[in-house]
């Protein structure tokens, strides 16, 4: 089940269950932190069972395993609950409840169109980043980060953005979006890379060759993030409107377009190449244009 991410809050799913006015157990995982949530609920006369989505679920969009069980641990539902913020608002563009149905369905399939090709889509997700420290005061990160929601070193919780209790430094995100750095106080000059290795010397004043770092190197780490766009792109949701628009009005039916020839003897058809690249929107090819990237994971080739 994929439920729209848009207000009014909270959002209600039902689903159906075999036996009426029967108490079962729902497991929700969610697929980033694998954390599991169970909740009990009890089906209607109608044989139904609704769960209410809590806000603190609806603030990314986010993908969980959706089971229900029996008190016994049958299994009855075994399903998927995707909460994802349309790229276009479908109850902007329908007048009546089947009008708005049919743009919910028109929405994903557009969506999954762009998708298709900026493959990181336009989502707001939570995101985790498990890696070691590389003995620098930043740590780099391939990701459109706007905050850090959590930071564990060495399996401990040193940082939670929503209590500020938890730890001693506070984590953020660079100026330029590149890294992760602690927050100083004062004058801080900061190793971009990691300093040189030298024999620790006694001087006249303190020993020499030992520095630390914010991210030793060999710690391991453990990054919560929110990554992604915080709102979808105007251009984007305008594309997402044009694709609409053509798959309601038969616009982007393939075998319509590019037909180079056609032979009615052997019902011999030959497309162009171009069908099988873009969307099938020269103007939508050209807004997609400028956020696909070449390269979309860091790597050695």
């Amino acid at each position: 089940m994929e439920i729209l991410r848009l207000p009014p809050y909270p959002i209600v799913t039902t689903w159906d269950v075999p036996l009426a006015t029967t108490s079962y157990v729902i497991y929700i995982e969610d697929l980033v932190d694998h954390s599991v949530e169970t909740v009990t609920a009890t089906s209607n006369i109608n044989k139904k069972i609704t769960y209410t989505i809590p806000q603190s679920k609806l603030e990314y969009d986010r993908k969980f395993s959706f089971k229900i069980k029996t008190t016994a641990g049958v299994l009855v539902v075994d399903s998927n609950l995707d909460i994802v913020r349309p790229y276009t608002d479908p109850s902007k563009l329908g007048t009546t409840a089947s009008e708005i149905a049919e743009y919910k369905m028109l929405e994903l399939v557009a969506r999954s169109i762009i998708d298709s090709h900026v493959v990181d889509g336009f989502y707001n997700e939570k995101h985790i980043v498990q890696t070691v420290g590389l003995g620098t005061d930043l740590f780099p990160i391939w990701e459109n980060v706007n905050k850090v929601l959590k930071v564990y070193e060495n399996n401990e919780l040193v940082y939670d953005v929503s209590d500020t209790t938890v730890g001693e430094y506070q984590y953020v995100v660079t100026l330029d979006n590149s890294s992760v750095q602690r927050v100083e106080s004062d004058q801080y000059n900061r190793f971009e890379s990691r300093p040189v290795r030298l024999p620790v010397s006694p001087g006249n004043l303190a020993f020499y060759g030992y520095a630390g770092a914010d991210f030793p190197e060999g710690f391991d780490y453990v990054l919560v993030l929110d990554i992604g766009y915080k709102a979808v792109p105007a251009d984007i949701e305008y594309a997402t409107t044009v694709l609409i628009d053509d798959l309601k009005c038969g616009k982007l039916d393939y075998y319509k377009r590019y037909v180079t020839s056609y032979n009615t003897d052997q019902f011999k058809i030959q497309f162009d190449k171009m069908s099988f690249n873009g969307t099938g929107n020269m103007i939508v090819d050209k807004i997609l244009e400028k956020y696909k990237k070449s390269i979309t994971k860091i790597g050695i080739i």
